[in-house]
C-alpha cells in the first residue's frame, strides 16, 4: 500500500473518526474545513487522492458515501498502532520516581505527542478551558502562531504549570491565571528554557476510572 503524506493521514483520520464517533462520513466541504479551507475542490483533492492509493471508496453521485477500504481499516486495527505509548505524569510536583505510560491511540493525534500530564488540585485554567483532573497531552515543538496553550516550568518552585504563551517582536508574555504566578515578560531566548511544550489535546473522559486513574506518581520535569 503506497504511503501517505501528512496531510492525507490527518483527512483519513478524520474521516475514519467521523464515522466511528458519528455513524456516518463526513461530506466533501467538511473535509475541506478539516484542513482549513472553505473550498470544497482542496477537500475533493484529498479525498481523490486517497482513493487512488486504495484507502477510501465513494459514489461521486452520491452524498456523503465515502467508504474506509480494507486497507484503511487494517491501518486502524494494526495492533502496533494501538501499543503506542507516551510518557505520563501524574503530579506536578513529585522530584523523583519514574513515570507511568499511557496508551494513546494514534487516530486522535496527525504526530504523536511527547508526554502527558495530570491537572492537580488548584492547577486549572479556565480560559483555554483545562479543569482539574483532565490530562493534557503536550508536544515538545512549538507552533509559530501568536499565542499558544502551553506547559511551561516556573522558575522559582520549578512545578510544572499550564499557561499562555503570546507572542510579540522581541519579547514574549507568559500568562497564568493560577494563583501565586504574576505574567511575566520573557526573552526569547528563556523560551527553550521555561516553556516544556505545547497542549495538543484534552482527554476529560480518561480522568478518574480506568489504569490512569492508579498510576504512580511521576517526576516534576519530563
Amino acid at each position: 500500500m503506497r504511503s501517505l503524506t501528512e496531510k492525507q493521514r490527518s483527512v483519513l483520520d478524520f474521516i475514519e473518526r467521523e464515522i466511528r464517533l458519528k455513524r456516518q462520513p463526513p461530506t466533501i466541504k467538511e473535509v475541506a474545513r478539516h484542513i482549513g479551507s472553505e473550498n470544497t475542490r482542496s477537500g475533493l483533492t484529498h479525498l481523490e487522492a486517497l482513493i487512488r492509493k486504495g484507502y477510501l471508496e465513494r459514489n461521486p453521485g452520491q452524498a456523503r458515501s465515502i467508504r474506509l477500504t480494507g486497507a484503511a481499516l487494517t491501518l486502524y486495527n494494526d495492533p502496533s498502532d494501538l501499543k503506542r505509548e507516551v510518557p505520563f505524569f501524574p503530579g506536578w510536583h513529585q522530584s523523583s520516581g519514574s513515570p507511568a505510560f499511557l496508551p494513546v491511540p494514534p487516530v486522535y493525534f496527525t504526530q504523536p505527542p511527547d508526554f502527558a500530564l495530570k491537572v492537580g488540585p488548584g492547577r486549572s485554567l479556565p480560559e483555554a478551558g483545562i479543569q482539574e483532573g483532565d490530562i493534557l497531552f503536550i508536544q515538545k515543538t512549538l507552533s509559530r502562531g501568536r499565542e499558544e496553550i502551553v506547559i511551561f516550568r516556573d522558575p522559582v518552585t520549578g512545578e510544572l504549570l499550564p499557561g499562555s504563551l503570546i507572542r510579540g517582536k522581541e519579547r514574549y508574555l507568559l500568562r497564568s491565571s493560577i494563583a501565586g504566578f504574576p505574567e511575566r515578560e520573557i526573552r526569547k531566548s528563556d523560551i527553550s528554557v521555561l516553556v516544556q511544550g505545547r497542549v495538543v489535546a484534552i482527554f476529560r473522559s480518561l480522568c478518574g476510572q480506568g489504569p490512569s486513574a492508579d498510576l504512580p506518581a511521576g517526576p516534576k520535569e519530563p
